[in-house]
């Protein structure tokens, strides 16, 4: 029997420009550096990952961190290449957060924009 679920932004905000993770992004961001930054899990199994691109021909690499209360210090993960309004989906079980780091930018005029959802059984 397959479990219903609904997908709830994983951060708060009225709109989706308020809601976003990574807001118009044009070049390449840090890594995390601090427990606190990134996306709570709410201890959820999976999430999605949304993206919208923009510009001419663009491809971001955005590197998926993942912080660990067990080892107390922030793991680099995969490394997803985004080039159109993407969805992923990921398993998080046990992970505290997640961070999107984007390492780097190719094309004319990008710009990358993205939500995290988490999906919650019902």
């Amino acid at each position: 029997m397959s479990k219903k679920v609904v997908v709830r932004s994983a951060t708060g905000g009225t709109s989706a420009a308020s809601r976003r993770v990574l807001a118009a992004v044009t070049a390449a961001t840090l890594a995390p550096t601090v427990e606190s930054e990134g996306i709570l899990l709410q201890r959820n199994e999976f999430v999605h990952v949304f993206f919208q691109v923009g510009g001419t021909d663009p491809v971001f690499s955005v590197v998926i961190w993942w912080y660990s209360a067990i080892s107390g210090i922030w793991h680099r993960g995969e490394t997803l290449n985004v080039n159109t309004n993407d969805l992923t989906t990921l398993e998080v079980q046990g992970l505290s957060r997640m961070y999107l780091q984007v390492s780097a930018v190719s094309g004319t005029a990008p710009t990358l924009n993205a939500w995290v959802g988490l999906v919650v059984p019902v």
